[in-house]
C-alpha cells in the first residue's frame, strides 16, 4: 500500500515524477517495515539528451507486475517459467485455480474474496489488449485500500517500534 500511495502522489505532482524503473529490486523496507521506493534517479537522459520518464500507464503496468510478484512469491522472469505475467495469465483469466498462483507461505492466510479482488487489480494493471483501459494509479490505490483497509497514514514510516502492533490492531478492527 505504501508503494501504491507513493506512486499516486508522484503522478499527481506538477509535473508528474515517475521512477524510470519500478521493480521489486527498487523497493526497500525501512526499519519499521514501511515500503520505500529507492530509485534515486527519477529522470534519465538518453543518447539524444531527452528526459526519460515512464508514462502513467507504464507505472500502473509495472505496479501490477510488482503486485503479482508479491502475491505469487516469484520473480518477474525465471528460466523455468519465463515472464511472470505470461505464467500467471491462466490464473488471472480463471482457467486455473487462483490459489495455485499464490505463494504457499501466505496461501492459507489470505481470504478467497481478497485474493479475487487482488487478482482483479492485477488484471486491470497488466492489460495488454488496451492500455487506455488501464486504471489510473489513484484508482488502483483506492481499490487496494478497499481490500487491505490500510490508509496512507497507516503505511507511513514510524519511529515507534510498536507501530506494527498498532497496524495489526487497526486492521483487525476495520475488518471485523
Amino acid at each position: 500500500m505504501g508503494v501504491a500511495y507513493c506512486l499516486e502522489h508522484m503522478i499527481q505532482l506538477d509535473p508528474p515524477v515517475t521512477p524510470p524503473t519500478l521493480s521489486s529490486s527498487s523497493i526497500y523496507l525501512t526499519e519499521d517495515y514501511a515500503a520505500k521506493i529507492s530509485d534515486a534517479e527519477f529522470r534519465k537522459e538518453d543518447d539524444g539528451g531527452k528526459e526519460y520518464a515512464q508514462t502513467d500507464d507504464d507505472v500502473v503496468y509495472r505496479f501490477g507486475i510488482l503486485l503479482l510478484e508479491v502475491i505469487s512469491g516469484r520473480l518477474p522472469f525465471s528460466e523455468d517459467h519465463g515472464l511472470l505475467v505470461l505464467w500467471a495469465s491462466s490464473y488471472l483469466d480463471g482457467k486455473r485455480p487462483l490459489r495455485g498462483m499464490v505463494d504457499p507461505t501466505v496461501r492459507s492466510a489470505v481470504p478467497e474474496k481478497d485474493l479475487e479482488a487482488l487478482r482483479d487489480v492485477v488484471r486491470l494493471c497488466v492489460r495488454s489488449d488496451d492500455q487506455e483501459k488501464r486504471p489510473a494509479m489513484g484508482e488502483v490505490a483506492r481499490t487496494l485500500r478497499g481490500v487491505t483497509g490500510l490508509s496512507p497514514e497507516q503505511v507511513t514510516p514510524r519511529d515507534n517500534p510498536l507501530w506494527w502492533a498498532e497496524l495489526e490492531i487497526a486492521s483487525a478492527v476495520e475488518s471485523g
